[in-house]
């Protein structure tokens, strides 16, 4: 298959769904391509397509994911907004989720422990989790992607920025620059919406730098000293 498809994970009502190379689609065509999207929010997506990105070793969540964005198009289709259809979707995801949880109602600060994974060091004084990002979008909000600091969302603590465990290695270092910058920019008063938007041109320009991949070794070690 050509890039960036990985896999045909099935087909229904006549629309395919593909699991991608994410990396490559942020790469290359997208830095803003998250978790999944289909034609009518990336238009660069074939009309009877839908794309989700890896998930975490062990997560099994591409079922959620290829169901949301196949609700989300649908809704669209039938002519709501894109929040509109958004909302929707993420009610039915986040029902759907936390169905599986064992433990569906924790205290926040005992389901705040059980996401974490490993703290992997501080960056301008915030400490920097891995956490288990399906876990978080069962327990917390099914629109956590790649990472997040508590002034996009309010479940993280203050001085913590968290890393979703889907994330690849080789990606490490650029998703922490954005939440690093966003961070910044929000902390000084600016506005989520444009605080990502101008983390997303940081992001953009360091995916574009030649030889990044090879030269990670310790990303966050090399971006405190940035």
């Amino acid at each position: 298959m050509r890039k960036p498809y990985l896999a045909h994970l099935g087909e229904f009502a006549g629309v395919r769904c593909f699991l991608v190379d994410g990396t490559w689609v942020r790469n290359k065509r997208d830095v803003d391509f998250t978790n999944g999207a289909h034609h009518y929010t990336r238009p660069y997506i074939p009309e009877d397509e839908i794309w989700v990105d890896r998930e975490a070793p062990g997560a099994d969540e591409l079922g959620f994911l290829v169901r949301h964005q196949f609700r989300e198009r649908e809704l669209m289709l039938s002519g709501l907004s894109y929040l509109q259809a958004l909302d929707r979707a993420n009610r039915f995801e986040r029902r759907e989720r936390r169905s599986r949880l064992t433990q569906p109602r924790l205290p926040l600060a005992r389901a705040r422990r059980s996401v974490r994974r490993e703290l992997i060091g501080f960056l301008d004084g915030d400490a920097v989790w891995i956490v288990d990002g399906s876990e978080v979008r069962a327990r917390f909000d099914p629109n956590f992607t790649h990472g997040g600091h508590a002034w996009r969302y309010r479940f993280v603590p203050r001085r913590e920025i968290w890393i979703d465990d889907a994330v690849a290695e080789r990606e490490l270092d650029v998703t922490l620059a954005h939440e690093r910058h966003e961070l910044a920019l929000m902390r000084g008063g600016m506005s989520y919406d444009d605080a990502h938007e101008l983390a997303l041109a940081v992001e953009k320009r360091l995916r574009k730098r030649p030889g990044r991949e090879r030269a990670i070794a310790s990303p966050l070690r090399r971006l405190m000293r940035a």
